[in-house]
C-alpha cells in the first residue's frame, strides 16, 4: 500500500471511529443532569470539548485532502495540527451556511402563497398547486446540491490556508469541470440515497432477536457507507481544487519533524 492509499485508510478509519465516538458523547451529553450548579457548568464544559472536537475532525480532513504534501506524505497528524489555526475560520464559514440553509428551508412555507401569486400575476399557465410544488422542490435542490457543491471547495481551502478571498475565488473554478458535477451527484446519491434505504428496509421477519440483528446490521452498514462516501467526497475535492489552484501552499515548519529530526540516530 503506497503513502496516499494509507493516508486515505487512516483517515476513513479516523472519521469513522471519531464520528461515532461524537454521535455517543452527544447521546451521553442530553442524558446528563442539570439540578445544580456544577452539573450545569460540567454539561457546558463538555459541549465545549464535543464542539471542539468535532471541528477539530472537520478541519483536519478538510486540510489534509486540501494539501499536497500530507496526501502524498501520508502525514495524517501535521495535518491535524496545521488545521488548528483555520479551526475558527471554518466554524464561521459552517454558520454562514447554516444561517443560509435555515433561512431558505423557511421559505418554504410561503411557498403556497407565492404559487397563488404568481399564478395570479401569469393570469395563466400551471395550478397554484403546481407551482407551490415547483418552489418546494427548488429550494429542496438549491439546499441539497447546489449549496454543498460549492460550499465545499471553499471549506476545503479555507482550513488549509483560512481566509484568503483569492484563493477562495478561485476554489469555485471546480464548477466548470463536469466529471466534479457527476462525482459529486453520484457519492451524494451513494452517500445519502443508499443509507436512507438502507435504514428504512424493513424485512419481513417474525423473530424479535433477528429484527434486532437486522436493523444493527443496516444501521452499521449504512453508516459505513454515509463515511465511505464522505470521505471519497472531499479527496475528491480537494485534489480537484488543488489542480484549479496555481499558486502552491506554503506550510510552516513542523516542530514535531524538526525535534525528531535532530535526534541522532543510535549507532
Amino acid at each position: 500500500m503506497s503513502a496516499k492509499h494509507s493516508g486515505v485508510a487512516k483517515l476513513w478509519l479516523l472519521n469513522l471511529v471519531g464520528n461515532a465516538a461524537l454521535l455517543t458523547a452527544v447521546y451521553f451529553w442530553l442524558l446528563m443532569p442539570d439540578a445544580h450548579g456544577w452539573q450545569v457548568g460540567g454539561s457546558a464544559l463538555a459541549a465545549v470539548v464535543v464542539i471542539f472536537c468535532l471541528l477539530w475532525l472537520r478541519t483536519g480532513t478538510f486540510a489534509y485532502f486540501r494539501v499536497a504534501e500530507f496526501r502524498d506524505n501520508a502525514t495524517v497528524g501535521r495535518a491535524f495540527r496545521h488545521a488548528l489555526r483555520h479551526m475558527v475560520a471554518l466554524a464561521v464559514w459552517a454558520a454562514a451556511l447554516a444561517m443560509l440553509v435555515w433561512l431558505l428551508w423557511n421559505l418554504r412555507t410561503y411557498t403556497p402563497q407565492a404559487g397563488v401569486w404568481i399564478r395570479q400575476k401569469l393570469n395563466a399557465g400551471p395550478t397554484p398547486r403546481n407551482v407551490t410544488r415547483d418552489l418546494n422542490w427548488t429550494i429542496i435542490l438549491i439546499v441539497w446540491l447546489i449549496m454543498p457543491v460549492m460550499w465545499l471547495p471553499i471549506a476545503s481551502t479555507i482550513a488549509a490556508v483560512g481566509f484568503r478571498l483569492k484563493r477562495m475565488t478561485r476554489s469555485l473554478r471546480v464548477l466548470r469541470r463536469p466529471a466534479y458535477w457527476l462525482w459529486f451527484c453520484a457519492l451524494m446519491l451513494a452517500g445519502a440515497y443508499v443509507p436512507y434505504k438502507l435504514v428504512w428496509w424493513i424485512p419481513d421477519l417474525s423473530d424479535l432477536r433477528k429484527q434486532a440483528w437486522s436493523m444493527g446490521s443496516r444501521f452499521f452498514l449504512a453508516y459505513v457507507i454515509l463515511i465511505t462516501a464522505w470521505v471519497a467526497l472531499l479527496l475528491i475535492i480537494g485534489t480537484r481544487v488543488e489542480r484549479e489552484d496555481s499558486e502552491p501552499i506554503v506550510l510552516r515548519p513542523d516542530p514535531k519533524a524538526m525535534v525528531n529530526s535532530a535526534i541522532p540516530e543510535e549507532l
